[in-house]
């Protein structure tokens, strides 16, 4: 099993919630039911919030997501460890089969105003990167 792809994301939490108070129904669209409220069923913090937005950016350049992502076919869930993982649906999971992988990891940290996320992609398909001997010519 080799390496496929890896994608990072930044998110500036108070920004995020101020697009969200703009445009609420924005929640809706990025973030499905369940990760947006927390076990108790109250609404999670809004650095939780931004941290699972940043995770689907993060994953969206982890598989080489071609376009717009279905944002609501890749689910931020807690793994058996409590741990954050995903759960994929639809084009997210067809185009993850796809590229031939098989499995994910997803961390997650917040400090301060920012939330980061880092997602590694592994499976037995080809890696998304070019090698490091690629030639630039052939790409104009």
């Amino acid at each position: 099993m080799a390496i496929l792809g890896i994608g990072t994301d930044i998110a500036d939490v108070p920004r995020f919630a101020e697009h969200i108070e703009r445009v609420p129904e924005l929640l809706d669209r990025l973030l499905t039911p369940a990760e947006q409220r927390g076990r108790t069923g109250r609404r999670r913090t809004d650095a939780s919030l931004a941290a699972r937005f940043s995770a689907k950016e993060a994953l969206k350049k982890a598989i080489g997501f071609p376009g717009w992502l279905p944002w609501q076919s890749a689910e931020v869930v807690p793994a058996r460890s409590g741990a954050p993982s995903f759960r994929l649906r639809g084009l997210v999971l067809e185009h993850f089969h796809l590229i031939g992988a098989t499995d994910i990891h997803l961390s997650i940290t917040h400090d301060a105003n920012l939330t980061m996320t880092f997602v590694v992609v592994e499976g037995e398909g080809p890696s998304l990167s070019p090698s490091v001997d690629w030639d630039a010519e052939h790409f104009g």
